[in-house]
């Protein structure tokens, strides 16, 4: 059952396609201090994925033996706008918190072929067990956006056998997660991008793909020699020809049926909150009419935020209080994902 979420953008922002677009071009970023950064190994010959680690200054006792993770979308990075600024308000609360390189995505194309996809989330528990052992930390509280929402709902589906339910038996234990825009279909969603106005998007991804398989083109031989074959004509092609291929699968179809989320949602049992947008122009709101969820899953839908748009007027400029530059407009999903994760 969809809950209605409530975000009011002002009147001129009452767009989901204006709010998905203008997303891209307000990009403030928060001065965090230099993280740590931890090099996790993957399976044999496949190289290391990074995690980048952010500790508080004044640790709060409430989260002292908790980790947050923090996992970004397609095209995207740790030094996404939203992952630092959920980091930087996470930090503000006393929180540890990792945000996480999907495999190939960012700096750590140079330490993994593997292409940053939507069924890497082996590789996300991987990152788990690695800083488990690594840092002693059991308990888990997890964030995604975009791709890395669908990818969360993926791991806490498939693992649920080995995510402690509170007894202390299990590997480790996720105490709570949030989901934001998650392309639970992944075959549906990138038709629906071939389609209407929803190619502008596509083209968008695609040039941001394209530069990314260049810079990993000129590291790896492997992928040299697959960019002969590379098709950037649209994002199922690409699929096809260069992701598919480069995380092991047959075609895409093999590939998005491995990624999607949407079969396994009610196996879920880790307290989970997915958001959703009515408006969303990338991963389309139907996608969800008939998601099976788990008890433990809650369905949230707001109105006019675009794909992790949420423009909405600045209600505090603590900035320029500061005496720095006053900011006129914020994120409103960046500071609603902290809410929902540390309550």
């Amino acid at each position: 059952m969809l809950e209605p979420e409530e975000f009011q953008p002002p009147w001129f922002l009452r767009n989901g396609h204006l709010q998905t677009i203008l997303t891209g071009f307000y990009r403030p970023k928060p001065a965090l201090p230099p993280p740590i950064e931890h090099k996790i190994p993957m399976a044999e010959g496949l190289g290391y994925s990074l995690v980048y680690e952010n500790r508080p200054s004044r640790p709060s006792s409430a989260y002292a033996e908790e980790g947050v993770l923090l996992l970004h979308g397609l095209g995207s990075s740790h030094a996404g706008t939203y992952m630092t600024s959920m980091t930087e308000q996470l930090l503000h609360h006393g929180a540890r918190v990792f945000r996480a390189d999907l495999p190939g995505a960012g700096p750590s194309g140079r330490f993994t072929p593997l292409p940053p996809h939507g069924a890497c989330f082996e590789e996300v528990w991987r990152m788990l067990l690695e800083l488990r052992d690594k840092l002693e930390i059991r308990k888990w509280r997890i964030a995604g956006i975009s791709l890395g929402a669908n990818i969360l709902l993926r791991l806490l589906a498939t693992k649920h056998p080995w995510i402690d339910s509170g007894d202390g038996t299990n590997e480790l234990s996720i105490v709570r997660s949030v989901s934001v825009a998650p392309p639970i279909r992944l075959s549906d969603c990138s038709s629906h991008m071939e389609r209407g106005v929803h190619q502008l998007y596509a083209k968008y991804f695609m040039g941001s793909l394209k530069k990314q398989a260049a810079f990993r083109a000129s590291i790896w031989p492997q992928w040299a020699q697959q960019m002969k074959k590379a098709s950037f004509e649209t994002i199922r092609k690409f699929d096809e020809s260069v992701t598919a291929p480069m995380a092991g699968y047959r075609n895409a179809e093999e590939y998005y049926a491995a990624g999607s989320s949407a079969a396994w949602l009610d196996q879920i049992q880790v307290p989970t909150t997915i958001l959703i947008d009515q408006h969303d122009p990338i991963v389309p709101a139907w996608m969800f009419e008939n998601a099976i969820l788990s008890n433990s899953t809650s369905l949230r839908i707001s109105q006019n935020g675009g794909h992790v748009g949420y423009l909405q007027r600045t209600k505090s400029n603590p900035d320029a209080l500061a005496g720095g530059k006053p900011h006129f407009f914020e994120r409103w999903a960046d500071a609603w994902v902290v809410k929902e994760l540390l309550q």
